[in-house]
């Protein structure tokens, strides 16, 4: 089990065939390098593009323990390939760290992680974030103040984790501690947006069935200083709940969510939303040995209450793709039609050809 439960951190990141190294095992300590590297080219609006396809490269090391414990340490980094700037033209980081842990783990007594790691809400909410390309835009997973890393949805900061399986139920406990980004910048100069974060928790429990079927559900919250720009939003809340089935090459998974002061539509923090995702995908090895189709639908809309916390703003899109996977490589291409709408109502996103370029190690 400890194998299964803290290979969640890795794999997570991999939607393909998983091509790690393993540099060094004597059945005591091991070494592995994973990572991939990649492109997409896209076309908006008859504009064609180069990006960056998430380049990443990670690193784990493990011990096993006489006493049945197993210890491990992780660490991944992003790499921009392609140069990537700021709103307000400044460079982005070549290099920036993905996760970085510690863990603990035992087959009966489940595993403890202490750092940056997927957060157990993407236990669940990260089922349908599994386009070849792009996708996972409305579970909230990677929004909220900050970025979804400092609101613990996505690969949480400053977190202790555990997890255990118990026969086919999957439980997950996360609490992140306190955190102020402008000691850890070191500076004084607190923005609006950099704001403290007090405390935040979240759980996942999630039942796998013997036909394939999996059923979810997860919570976080995440409680912040108040300041007058935030007024009455110092407190996120992430509720989803999800449906996943696996039999063979066939895969479809279904998720929804309700959302308080986490979610940005109209360029707001929204003070409620909800939002549904839809995958699936189908091998058709029986056509070329590799290949699949996938389609997928993404709808986040704001659902506030209170008039003046309301926007028009929704982001809406469907996809459809097919993906050809050959050793360590992978191609695909996905079309999306972008729906989605601005604060006052008016379609403003334009439809999108992407294709995309590979490779895992």
């Amino acid at each position: 089990m400890h194998k299964k439960i803290l290979a969640v951190a890795v794999a997570a990141t991999v939607a393909g065939p998983a091509m790690a190294l393993e540099v060094y095992d004597d059945g005591t300590d091991s070494l592995s390098i994973g990572g991939k590297i990649g492109f997409y080219v896209q076309n908006k609006d008859h504009d064609e593009e180069l990006n960056n396809d998430c380049n990443r490269i990670n690193f784990e090391y493990a011990h096993k323990f006489a006493s049945g414990w197993t210890g491990q340490g992780v660490m991944e980094w992003r790499i921009r390939t392609v140069d990537e700037y700021e709103s307000d033209g400044e460079k982005k980081d070549f290099i920036s760290n993905r996760l970085g842990f510690v863990g603990l783990s035992h087959d009966d007594y489940g595993s403890f992680i202490a750092g940056k790691n997927w957060s157990v809400t993407y236990d669940v909410s990260g089922w349908t974030d599994s386009y070849a390309i792009l996708g996972g835009n409305a579970m909230g997973v990677y929004e909220g103040r900050n970025g979804g890393d400092y609101d613990g949805t996505a690969r949480a900061d400053d977190a202790l984790q555990y997890r255990n399986s118990f026969g086919g139920l999957n439980i997950g406990l996360q609490y992140q501690l306190q955190s102020d980004p402008a000691t850890q910048n070191d500076t004084n100069n607190l923005t609006d947006d950099n704001v403290q974060r007090d405390h935040g928790y979240g759980i996942a429990l999630s039942y796998e069935l013997p036909m394939g079927l999996s059923v979810g559900a997860t919570y976080n919250e995440t409680q912040y200083e108040d300041i007058a720009k935030y007024a009455g939003q110092d407190k996120s809340k992430s509720a989803t709940a999800g449906l996943k089935y696996e039999n063979e090459g066939l895969y479809l998974a279904a998720v929804y969510g309700e959302f308080h002061n986490k979610t940005e539509l109209g360029d707001k923090l929204n003070a409620k939303s909800n939002g549904l995702e839809l995958y699936g995908r189908l091998a058709l090895n029986n056509v070329l040995q590799g290949f699949s189709v996938e389609a997928g639908y993404n709808d986040l809309k704001d659902d506030s209450k209170a008039e003046a916390d309301q926007t028009e703003a929704t982001f809406k899109e469907a996809m459809v793709g097919a993906i050809y996977e050959t050793g360590p490589m992978q191609f695909a291409v996905e079309y999306a039609k972008n729906d989605s709408k601005n604060e006052i109502g008016k379609k403003d996103a334009d439809n999108t050809l992407s294709l995309q370029a590979r490779y895992y190690f």
